[in-house]
């Protein structure tokens, strides 16, 4: 089975693998992470299917206009079912999310990759990141982790490094055509910084204190 097969299968179903994608996804990292991003992906959209809250009272109102008149009733269960697929219909269905703001929201779901630290040799690291247009700086900075990953549709990389406060992350993706939405995000103790160079986007991430101006900084000596 070839990394396409692979990858055809885990979109059909990210649940339930045969024994052949196990080994698939066992022989290649960046099959894993594509799972894990199907699975997040899964969850999100339950989540948002079903945790919205129905408006207080609403059952009441709709059992007093059937008893005592106004609609007919089979009206009133096709306005509350409309009502009912609005109200739970979130806004990043309606509006899709920025660059910025999905890749933010894969270092935070990708928690695993923080915990992930087997060690990548800088040759190993420059080599896969020159893939993407990216020239990895002379640092002293170790890379704990480096992966393939698919933010907001496109395939791009994800490393992280032990910075001066603690874990960094690093994402890269090919840059789209619209313009950057910001330059800086923060969601709860996550900060985030931004940069397009040509092509490319850049995102470094810090969940150990770092502020925005330091990591911008940071990321500025780890990225040429």
């Amino acid at each position: 089975m070839n990394e396409l097969e692979a990858r055809r299968l885990l979109l059909a179903d990210p649940r339930h693998l045969s024994d052949e994608l196990r080994d698939a996804i066992a022989r290649e990292p960046a099959l894993g992470e594509f799972r894990d991003e199907l699975l997040a992906l899964d969850a999100r959209a339950h989540a948002a299917l079903t945790e919205a809250p129905l408006p207080h009272g609403l059952a009441d109102r709709l059992v007093l206009r059937a008893r005592f008149g106004g609609s007919p009733p089979i009206r009133l269960a096709i306005a509350a079912a409309v009502a009912a697929a609005a109200i739970m219909l979130p806004w990043h269905f309606i509006e899709s999310p920025s660059d910025e703001l999905a890749m933010l929201d894969h270092v935070r779901e990708s928690t695993w990759e923080l915990g992930d630290n087997p060690g990548v040799a800088p040759s190993a690291a420059r080599a896969a990141l020159a893939q993407v247009g990216v020239r990895l700086a002379d640092s002293t900075y170790r890379i704990r982790h480096l992966g393939h990953c698919v933010v907001a549709g496109r395939e791009g990389r994800h490393f992280t490094i032990d910075g001066p406060t603690g874990i960094v992350s690093f994402v890269i993706l090919p840059a789209s055509k619209q313009p950057l939405a910001a330059d800086s995000l923060r969601k709860d103790n996550l900060v985030a910084v931004y940069e397009q160079r040509g092509g490319v986007l850049l995102g470094a991430f810090s969940g150990s204190g770092m502020d925005g101006a330091a990591l911008r900084q940071l990321m500025k000596g780890v990225i040429t």
